[in-house]
Order: C-alpha cells, then sequence, then structure tokens
C-alpha cells in the first residue's frame, strides 16, 4: 500500500476538518446560553447577538484554517512520503531458520508498523518452504514479534477473546477465566459511511478564496490597530521622553552647516565643508575642517573638536560618529549622522 496520495486527497481531508469545526462554531452560541448574560433583553436581539458572535466564530476558523492549510498538507504529505520510503528501503533480516525443520525461511510479506511519537518499523512475515508452522515474524531492526497471550487488566489471569467482525463493527469480547471480568472492545466500520450530501455546498462557503482573504485583511487590520495603541500606551507611560524627543531640533542638513560654522570659526576651526552624504537606511555626511589655531597640537585639535561638535548638537537629531575626528596637517576630518525615525531618537535620548 501506498501512503503518499494525490495532493487532492489531501485537500480535500484538510477542507473536510474546515468544514466540521466551521459547522460547530456556526451553532456555538445559542439564545438559551446569550440570556444568562443579557436577562432584559428581547428574543429578537438575543437571536441576532447570537448570530452575530457565530458569525465572527466561523470567519476567525475559516481564516485560521486558510492560514495553516498549506503548511499541514505540506506535513502531512512529507510524512507519507517518508513513510513510503522507509517501507520500500527497509531491510529484511537474514538467516531466519524455520523452528520445525532449520531450513532457511522465505519472505512472504512486509507490513509497515507507524507508531505516535515513536519511528515506523518494518514487520517481515517468514514462511517456510515446506509450509512448517509456526510461521515467524521479524522487524527490521532483527527484533522477533511474538504473541502475547491476552491478560486480564485486573488480576493479570489468562483471558477467553471472542471476535465479532460484521459489516459495520468489530467487536472483541475478553472474559477472564479467574475473576470472570469482562471487557469489550468496539470499532466501528466507516467503509460503507455514507457520503456527506452538505459537504460540497459547506466547503463553498468555509473554504473559499474571498472569505479566506477577508479575514486576512482583517487581521493585517487588527494586527496594526494593535501596533497603534501598543505605542501610543508606551507613550503615555513615557511621557517625559518623548516630550522630550518632541522638543529636539530636526535639522536639515543646509541648517546643520548654519549652526556648525558660526561656532567652529569661534574656536578657530574655519572652512567647513560637507561631502556628499552616504545614503543607506541612514544618513551619514563627512565633513571637513582647518584648525588655525597656532601651536594646537593634533591629539588636542581632535579632542576639543570633539567636545565642541558634541556639546552643539546636545539638543539636535545629529550625532559624531563613533570613530570620531582625524587630524592630518591641519585638516580634520569625520561623519555625523542624522537619526530621522521616532523610534530611533528615543533610543539615542534614552542612552
Amino acid at each position: 500500500m501506498k501512503y503518499l496520495k494525490e495532493r487532492q486527497e489531501y485537500i480535500d481531508r484538510y477542507d473536510r476538518v474546515t468544514v466540521e469545526k466551521c459547522r460547530w462554531a456556526e451553532k456555538a452560541v445559542t439564545t438559551d446560553f446569550v440570556k444568562k448574560y443579557a436577562k432584559d433583553t428581547d428574543e429578537k436581539e438575543m437571536n441576532r447577538m447570537a448570530d452575530a458572535f457565530n458569525n465572527l466564530q466561523v470567519w476567525i476558523t475559516v481564516g485560521e484554517m486558510y492560514s495553516k492549510k498549506e503548511e499541514t498538507i505540506n506535513k502531512w504529505m512529507k510524512e507519507d512520503e517518508d513513510h513510503d520510503r522507509f517501507f520500500e528501503t527497509a531491510k529484511a533480516p537474514i538467516n531466519i531458520k524455520c523452528l520445525t525443520c532449520s531450513r532457511d525461511m522465505f519472505v512472504s510479506s512486509k507490513h509497515l508498523e507507524t507508531r505516535l511519537n515513536k519511528p515506523d518499523r518494518v514487520l517481515f512475515m517468514y514462511d517456510c518452504t515446506l509450509d512448517h508452522i509456526p510461521r515467524r515474524a521479524f522487524y527490521d531492526n532483527g527484533e522477533e514479534w511474538k504473541y502475547k497471550k491476552p491478560l486480564c487488566v485486573k488480576c493479570s489471569a489468562l483471558v477467553d477473546r471472542v471476535d465479532d467482525d460484521t459489516e459495520k463493527m468489530w467487536k472483541s469480547t475478553s472474559t477472564c477465566s479467574n475473576c470472570g471480568h469482562i471487557e469489550v472492545s468496539e470499532i466501528e466500520r466507516t467503509v460503507n459511511k455514507p457520503a456527506d450530501p452538505n459537504f460540497e455546498k459547506d466547503r463553498a462557503r468555509f473554504c473559499s478564496e474571498t472569505e479566506r482573504r477577508k479575514y486576512i485583511d482583517w487581521m493585517r487590520t487588527a494586527h496594526e490597530l494593535t501596533a497603534i495603541l501598543d505605542k501610543q500606551k508606551e507613550k503615555e507611560n513615557n511621557k517625559e521622553l518623548y516630550d522630550s524627543v518632541a522638543k529636539l531640533k530636526r535639522l536639515k542638513i543646509i541648517e546643520l552647516e548654519q549652526l556648525l560654522a558660526p561656532i567652529f570659526e569661534k574656536e578657530n576651526y574655519i572652512k567647513l565643508q560637507f561631502k556628499d552624504p552616504e545614503i543607506t537606511k541612514d544618513v551619514i555626511v563627512p565633513f571637513t575642517v582647518h584648525d588655525t589655531k597656532q601651536g594646537r597640537e593634533d591629539r588636542i585639535s581632535c579632542h576639543d573638536l570633539q567636545k565642541l561638535i558634541k556639546r552643539t548638537l546636545e539638543d539636535t537629531n545629529w550625532r559624531l560618529m563613533s570613530d570620531g575626528v582625524n587630524y592630518r596637517l591641519g585638516m580634520l576630518e569625520g561623519r555625523l549622522k542624522v537619526y530621522e525615525r521616532e523610534e530611533d531618537i528615543v533610543k539615542l535620548i534614552s542612552r
């Protein structure tokens, strides 16, 4: 038996689950349930409230099932593909001897055993070439399968088991030979279960692309609204910080130059020039300036300029880059970075 089926079979299987969940959601809330929480509401309004809640439940169920559909179907197909691959490649244990004549036995059939949260394994059935009994069975790892006689769950004594297999039901009755305890197991057969007459109609309602897209759009809007509300709450909780952000001077490049040039000149740093900005997700502006103060050493000149820049830009959204200022032959160069986004400015002030 091949486990891997055509993709449509998995789609049908997933849609059946979706339909069943949506059918339940459609009737999740009844008028009697609403009465407990809206006692003074008339019958018509209670029905409307119940319908509204159920419609919302259906809508959410449709969207949630849609969001997981491709991932789930791919997972199911991968699992069945793995089952088939393991079954095909499993090696039968060799040198299995007949317990009657000691001749080599041959593999007459094999069966895949899938177990919850445990690896697959293949059971190989062996027959004797002379049809001797007993037959033998071994798993692919060499472990022999042994028939275990059923024991009573009450006293662990042997039980007598009678199986009744019909078209609609498989039934097994175990009776303890010691304490008389009786245990019945039943498995309903679904082979001849009549087709769901409303499935295709409900699939069209609950698995349509239009309804799923509505849900996705609604969820996107809900997430955006949640983000806005969270941001607003953060601002309220950090009012002092955001007040400082609002007061910060946000300078354009030309305004930055007009601010720095006269302050630099008072400290004997002249000819401020900005080079072409480095524009990525941030904007960084390289600059050069000349030191005209006689006798000022290069190390002192760099230190004084960095200190001057830091003090001047403290209440603006510009900062000197961490690589500082370099000095050569009386010319100093560095880079200034602007903080434009509010979240970046918040981090800047919080440092």
